[in-house]
């Protein structure tokens, strides 16, 4: 698989990163770290204690490593929920957490299998 390949798979937009980040192998660098970025996990966790504060923080981190890296799938759906917790609504910003739950599997998925067997 290749980077251009797995950007496809996840919803990506790999002609947007690489103008940001300029060589392949810095897009590759950190899009390979972000399995490991705590944001996604620190938002889930939060949304079920109900903390719209932390929440935010996270789904605002999240979102910005996704516009970073050009996961525009995943940016989309943790755009909503960061606007929805930014003006506190969280019962709208849940309505949003299965689109990010299921946005932020296929870009794990597509990464780690970019990683098992990528260029």
């Amino acid at each position: 698989m290749t980077i251009q390949e797995c950007y496809v798979k996840m919803g990506g937009n790999y002609d947007e990163v690489i103008r940001r980040l300029r060589k392949e192998d810095f897009v590759k660098k950190f899009l390979v770290k972000f399995p490991n970025d705590p944001s996604y996990g620190e938002l889930v966790e939060s949304m079920d204690k109900g903390d719209v504060e932390v929440g935010f923080r996270a789904a605002h981190t999240l979102k910005g490593v996704c516009q970073n890296l050009g996961l525009d799938r995943l940016f989309k759906s943790s755009n909503e929920v960061t606007e929805a917790l930014r003006s506190g609504d969280k019962d709208t910003a849940e309505t949003y957490m299965p689109q990010v739950k299921e946005d932020y599997k296929v870009t794990i998925d597509a990464i780690n299998e970019f990683i098992e067997n990528g260029e």
